[in-house]
C-alpha cells in the first residue's frame, strides 16, 4: 500500500493528529514522517466523502481496533458512515459481551487499564446462626494443567454438603500472554474461546460467586475484555462480585473479605498472608479472609482477630511453578461460620477437601 493510502486510512482512526499518524508511519514504511510533512499532505489533499476509508459497523474486529484508540461519538459516525443510533446499538453490545467501552471527557474507547475498585455486597441475612459456603481459587480453566474433574467432584461435595454457594478468589481463566512462551501452555487461544469454554464446562451444581485475579486481567490488558461481564452474562448462576476484591457482608456484623493479590509465594507458607493482615487498619479488617493467587491452602485462625484462609487451587503444578519449587495444593474448602442474634461471628468451623492425584491432560 502506498503511504498516501496508508496516511488516509489512519486518518480515520487519528482525525488531526498529525504526529501520531507519522509515527504510525514511520512503523510501517521506515522513513521518517514529521509533523509538518503529514499536515501539509492533509492540506493539499483534504480528506473528502470520496477519499475516506469506512470501516464496516458489522465486524466487530473492526470496532475493536477503532475503539483502541480516543474518538467522539461524531467521530465514530464519520469512521463507520451511520447514524449515532446505530454506534450506540454496537457499543451498548461490546459492554454486554464483557468489553470495557469507556467514555471520559466525550471520548469513547476501549479501556486496556485493571483499575483499583473497592466492591461491597450485603447479603440479606435472615437470622440464621449457621452460615455455610465452600472457598476456592485458581481454577485457571484453558489450563493445560487445569483439574477440571476435581473442580467437578468439589461442586458435587458442596451440593451433598448442602452447601448453598461457593465463594471464587479468583483466577478463573488461565489468560494470555502472561510470559514468554505462554501460548503453549493453553488448549484455548483468544478472549472469544477462553470466555465460552469456561461457560460450557465451569460446574453449575452449586452458585459460584467470584472475583477475577491476574491471569483473568490479562484479557483488559490484551482485548479490554473483562472476563467476569463476560462468564457472568451468560452463566445466570455465577455471579461477579469485581476486580480483584470483593467483601461480602454475611451478616450486618460479619464480613468475608475475597483477595487475590499480586505478590507471589513465600518460603514461608503463611508469610504472604501475615503480611496482608498487617497491612490492614484496625477499622478496616474483615472477619473471614480469603487470599488467591498463591495456589496453597492453610487457615491462620484469629491472626488480629481475622479467621484467614488461603484458598487453594484447582490448577496442577505447572512447569513454571516446578521451576519455581512451588507446589500446589488443589483443593477446596468447606467452611461454616455461626453467629449470634446480632450476627457477630462466634465460631469458624473449617475443612480442606484435597485431591492428591494429578490428572493429566484433564480438559
Amino acid at each position: 500500500m502506498d503511504w498516501h493510502d496508508k496516511a488516509k486510512e489512519l486518518y480515520q482512526l487519528y482525525p488531526g493528529r498529525w504526529t501520531k499518524i507519522g509515527k504510525e508511519l514511520e512503523k510501517v514504511y521506515h522513513e521518517e514522517f514529521k509533523y509538518d510533512r503529514v499536515r501539509a499532505y492533509f492540506r493539499e489533499h483534504p480528506m473528502n466523502e470520496t477519499a475516506k476509508v469506512h470501516y464496516d459497523i458489522s465486524d466487530k474486529d473492526n470496532v475493536l481496533k477503532v475503539l483502541q484508540n480516543d474518538h467522539t461519538l461524531q467521530e465514530l459516525c464519520g469512521v463507520f458512515s451511520c447514524s449515532e443510533r446505530v454506534i450506540t446499538a454496537v457499543l451498548d453490545d461490546l459492554k454486554d459481551e464483557g468489553y470495557l467501552v469507556k467514555t471520559i471527557d466525550n471520548k469513547i474507547r476501549i479501556c486496556r487499564n485493571v483499575l483499583d475498585e473497592s466492591n461491597v455486597h450485603k447479603l440479606d441475612w435472615q437470622g440464621n446462626e449457621i452460615i455455610k459456603f465452600g472457598v476456592i481459587g485458581d481454577p485457571h480453566l484453558n489450563s493445560k494443567w487445569q483439574q477440571l474433574t476435581h473442580l467437578r467432584t468439589f461442586y458435587r461435595i458442596c451440593k451433598t454438603e448442602g452447601v448453598p454457594v461457593v465463594y471464587n478468589a479468583g483466577d478463573i481463566d488461565e489468560g494470555v500472554n502472561m510470559r514468554q512462551g505462554h501460548e503453549y501452555e493453553v488448549f484455548n487461544h483468544g478472549a472469544d474461546e477462553h470466555i465460552q469454554y469456561i461457560v460450557n464446562n465451569y460446574p453449575d451444581d452449586v452458585p459460584t460467586s467470584f472475583i477475577t485475579g491476574n491471569h483473568d486481567h490479562s484479557l483488559i490488558k490484551n482485548a479490554g475484555m473483562d472476563i467476569g461481564l463476560a462468564v457472568a452474562r451468560q452463566r445466570p448462576d455465577m455471579k461477579y462480585l469485581g476486580k480483584a476484591n470483593a467483601r461480602i457482608m454475611l451478616t450486618p456484623n460479619c464480613s468475608l473479605d475475597l483477595v487475590h493479590p499480586l505478590d507471589g509465594a513465600s518460603y514461608a507458607i503463611s508469610y504472604a498472608t501475615q503480611k496482608y493482615i498487617d497491612s490492614l487498619n484496625g477499622g478496616e479488617k474483615p472477619n473471614i479472609l480469603v487470599i488467591g493467587h498463591h495456589h496453597k491452602a492453610f487457615y491462620l485462625p484469629l491472626y488480629r482477630n481475622i479467621h484467614a484462609f488461603e484458598s487453594g487451587t484447582f490448577e496442577a503444578q505447572t512447569p513454571f511453578m516446578k521451576g519455581k519449587r512451588l507446589s500446589a495444593h488443589v483443593g477446596g474448602w468447606i467452611i461454616s461460620v455461626h453467629v449470634d442474634k446480632e450476627g457477630s461471628i462466634t465460631r469458624c468451623a473449617n475443612e480442606f477437601i484435597p485431591f492428591y492425584k494429578v490428572l493429566e491432560n484433564d480438559y
